[in-house]
């Protein structure tokens, strides 16, 4: 008789997600979930096959997560110039805050396994690659309204933006503090107009 899921699968995967977030995908151990979440061995293995089934399963689900909360102002269907700045200006703070104090697990994969590993070194682009589409749809729409010059370059902005963004979440989780991302953030910035 075959045993039944006693578990969320939604649960365990948010503990995965800070357990894999905290010490990395070759440091982070099947056991430790065990220990982290309280789900059996088989429950796991039975769901995800194997911990790099996991791991994927991980990242496409840290990949919606971000989405709703961090990105949120840039995926409003108007959203312009001033969901731009409003998202940058926030970093600082959002990334010194408890639970992105790791900084970025899409980051820090692409860091960790990125030259090893083409799988998810694609997936991580993949992410990358989609938020910054995200960005120029933004930054279109801010040409549209005029908040931008109409000659600007919406597609190079956009990913001078997001390595800006990368260039943030690494400070973050490299321990340095909110001034200095502050910093960093306002001179990257200053390629785009105050709408102020």
């Amino acid at each position: 008789m075959p045993r039944h899921k006693e578990f969320s699968e939604e649960e365990l995967l948010q503990t995965a997600i800070l357990l894999f977030w905290e010490k990395g995908y070759c440091d982070a151990s099947v056991d430790e979930l065990i220990k982290r979440s309280g789900v059996a061995k088989y429950g796991i293995y039975a769901t995800f096959g194997s911990k790099r089934a996991l791991f994927k399963a991980v990242l496409n689900q840290y990949a919606e997560d971000r989405k709703k909360d961090i990105q949120r102002p840039l995926r409003k269907p108007y959203a312009a110039l001033p969901e731009v700045l409003s998202f940058f200006t926030a970093l600082p703070t959002k990334l010194t805050k408890k639970g992105f104090q790791y900084g970025c697990l899409m980051a820090n994969t692409g860091m960790e396994l990125g030259v090893q590993d083409q799988e998810f070194s694609s997936m991580v682009k993949a992410f990358f690659d989609e938020t910054a589409d995200t960005m120029k749809a933004c930054l279109d729409r801010a040409v549209n309204l005029q908040q931008l010059d109409s000659r600007a370059d919406t597609e190079v902005l956009a990913r001078f933006l997001i390595n800006e963004f990368r260039t943030l979440l690494m400070l973050a989780a490299s321990g340095n503090k909110k001034r200095d991302l502050k910093l960093q953030m306002e001179t990257a910035l200053t390629i785009l107009p105050d709408t102020q």
